[in-house]
């Protein structure tokens, strides 16, 4: 579309000036800005909370697996059976921090396009437009009409994407994603129940009496390594609860309130609990970082007395016997099948979320752009920077 060659009179420079209008009100109302970083938000606690309950899945499955150090026939059937568990936990939270940085990647374009800033220069952009329409009939708008488009389409493209992102999102995933969060963080609750049983076998085998004092001090420090573990898991559990808990009131606080108080003027009580929110976040995630460290020590603890157990000779058997009384293979199995289900549907679902919807999206605007103006975007803004930089840096010869 040739912009430079543009005239407007009459309709046409009324209905030109009124879609200028519309687009400057909708840059200072904000309000596709305030959704889009609603959903932001929402999509990012949600997915630390899953992050979290991945985490403390680990953490109970390192447990499960510490019998390994005492029997090495129960060393084979729990490796075969949460092995391949514990490489999809460290894929699905691979995932998760793609789409918790892909979210916090939005939310800082977001912020940056919602500016004063780009506000103050969008309307600056099409003040002067409009008032080159009324210069012989906008024959000269050319260039000022180059500069609205480019300053528009930086202002509200990735707003748009965003926005949309999120409308498919509470449609058709959202309801999915809770329910599959809500089916792992019972098998994970499952597993670790497990997992405390078997914890509690070591201590009463009278075999393991006559291990050397250093597996003996090696198993002391794991026994105090499970219960920080699992003081640290209810710390995160509680964590996780209060966060949703100050997510659900600041959404209910969202409903009560009114356009106006919502995205007009402050509001105490609501600023107050979308602060509390991100207290717990970052509590979530301090809790997080502890479980982490407690769990990589537990690993090391064992490792070492796996060292220990292969210099062993007839050592473990009876432990073993007490252990398998006490596990449930199948029963492990069970679990295990319904945490490789939801981490599967999370996985997808949040890669849909965080990378592929927000790409389809951009990739529909871009050839909805193309299809409107007859060009490809990027090609256009290439062109158009370039002609106004031309303009720019053009300078006329007076000495003639």
């Amino acid at each position: 579309m040739d912009l430079d060659n543009q005239t407007f009179s009459g309709r046409k420079r009324h209905v030109a000036i009124g879609v200028i209008v519309l687009i400057i009100l909708a840059s200072w109302l904000s309000i596709i800005d305030h959704k889009a970083e609603e959903y932001v938000d929402e999509s990012t606690v949600q997915a630390l909370g899953i992050f979290g309950t991945l985490r403390v899945t680990n953490a109970a499955i390192s447990v499960i697996k510490s019998v390994e150090v005492d029997a090495f026939v129960a060393s084979v059937q729990f490796g075969q059976i949460l092995d391949p568990v514990d490489d999809l936990i460290e894929d699905a939270s691979s995932i998760l921090k793609m789409a918790i940085g892909s979210l916090i990647t939005q939310k800082i374009l977001t912020e940056i396009v919602s500016t004063t800033f780009f506000k103050l220069l969008i309307t600056a952009a099409g003040l002067l437009l409009i008032a080159s329409l009324y210069i012989q009939q906008g024959r000269y708008s050319g260039f000022l009409l180059k500069a609205f488009a480019l300053v528009g389409m930086a202002r509200f493209l990735f707003v748009l994407v965003i926005f949309l992102n999120g409308l498919v999102d509470q449609a058709f995933m959202d309801d999915k994603t809770k329910t599959q969060h809500e089916s792992l963080k019972e098998a994970s609750n499952s597993v670790a129940a497990i997992g405390q049983q078997a914890s509690q076998v070591d201590e009463q085998d009278p075999e393991t009496i006559e291990i050397r004092q250093q597996m003996r001090d090696l198993e002391e420090e794991r026994e105090a390594l499970l219960q920080t573990i699992s003081q640290t898991q209810e710390q995160v559990a509680d964590a996780q609860s209060e966060l949703e808990s100050s997510e659900s009131k600041l959404t209910a606080l969202k409903d009560e309130l009114g356009l106006r108080d919502r995205y007009f003027s402050e509001n105490p009580e609501y600023e107050g609990q979308k602060a509390q929110v991100e207290r717990r976040e970052s509590a979530l995630s301090d809790s997080l970082d502890q479980l982490d460290a407690y769990t990589e020590k537990f690993e090391n603890v064992d490792e070492k007395l796996e060292d220990l157990n292969d210099e062993l000779q007839g050592g473990g058997k009876g432990f073993f016997a007490s252990a398998k009384e006490m596990m449930n293979f199948g029963q492990i199995k069970n679990k295990t099948e319904k945490l490789i289900d939801s981490m599967l549907n999370l996985m997808a679902l949040l890669t849909l979320k965080g990378v592929i919807i927000p790409v389809i999206f951009l990739v529909l605007l871009l050839k909805g752009f193309r299809y409107i103006w007859g060009i490809d975007a990027r090609t256009f803004a290439g062109q158009q920077w370039q002609s106004v930089k031309s303009e720019l840096d053009y300078q006329p010869n007076t000495d003639s």
